[in-house]
């Protein structure tokens, strides 16, 4: 949170500035447009940035036609962050609920949603927190999603390995299948290889191939956002540590030319 952590967001900033990450993304909580952005355009305006819109946590959900309203108007702060930052790219969750017709709400909405910056994120196959379907959980939704909205698409590695696990898919044809889309970013934390929870753990907590998920599905100089911890992070020292130190352990050095353009997720 900005507010509560303005020390560590302006050492994040720096760690940007000073070339140690490449870019920030930014979580764009509903209503927080206003009392923030004062605080956050002097710090990273000019800045590489990729916004993230409000998720389900925050009650938005596009596959339910009864939120269109609420969904558009949670989106609004993203989007007038993004145009603030000049960021090209808000990840948006696709929706959830079982069925065609939620699907397709889903994709409606995304539609309506009419912003070429939009990237839909790949999800596990059922939310934690609420026990419903989610969207996007296999490559042939992604697709579906992408053809029919003209959206990118964000891979999350994570969300990926839980939803093949949830309906025994074979974990490493599922990533090819979802590679094989064209992601514009990308987010990756470790976990267990054989779980469906997302538990983003740090780098070298878990059991992922890391070398394999980087070398086989991530191009040199992407966009890779490091979604580890679920810990509000208090400073970016320490953080910096726990990254290094695991990272140097488990990547090869051609890999650690740009594994360093990850970046905090505030």
């Amino acid at each position: 949170d900005v507010l509560k952590n303005p020390d560590f967001f302006n050492e994040a900033a720096e760690a940007v500035k000073n070339g140690t990450f490449g870019y920030i993304e930014l979580f764009a909580i509903p209503d927080s447009f206003n009392e923030t952005q004062s605080l956050i355009a002097p710090a990273i305006k000019g800045l590489p940035v990729v916004i993230h819109a409000p998720h389900s946590c925050f009650g938005l959900d596009t596959g339910n036609p009864e939120l269109e309203t609420s969904n558009q108007k949670k989106l609004e702060d993203s989007r007038r962050f993004a145009d603030l930052l000049n960021a090209e790219i808000i990840i948006l969750h696709a929706g959830a609920g079982a069925g065609e017709a939620c699907l397709s709400e889903t994709i409606r909405q995304f539609r309506n949603i009419g912003d070429s910056r939009i990237a839909v994120e790949n999800l596990p196959l059922i939310c934690s927190s609420t026990h419903v379907r989610l969207h996007g959980n296999t490559p042939a939704e992604i697709q579906r999603i992408i053809t029919e909205t003209g959206c990118k698409f964000c891979l999350d590695f994570s969300h990926a390995v839980c939803a093949a696990n949830s309906t025994n898919a074979d974990v490493w044809q599922t990533l090819n299948a979802f590679a094989a889309l064209n992601p514009s970013m990308y987010h990756l934390c470790d976990g267990n290889i054989n779980s469906t929870d997302d538990e983003h753990l740090h780098y070298g907590e878990g059991n992922y191939n890391l070398k394999r998920l980087l070398t086989e599905y991530v191009e040199p100089n992407a966009l890779v956002t490091m979604e580890t911890g679920h810990e509000i992070p208090q400073n970016i020292t320490r953080r910096l540590e726990i990254f290094a130190k695991s990272v140097k352990k488990l990547l090869q050095k051609k890999i650690r030319r740009f594994i360093f353009r990850l970046i905090l997720s505030l």
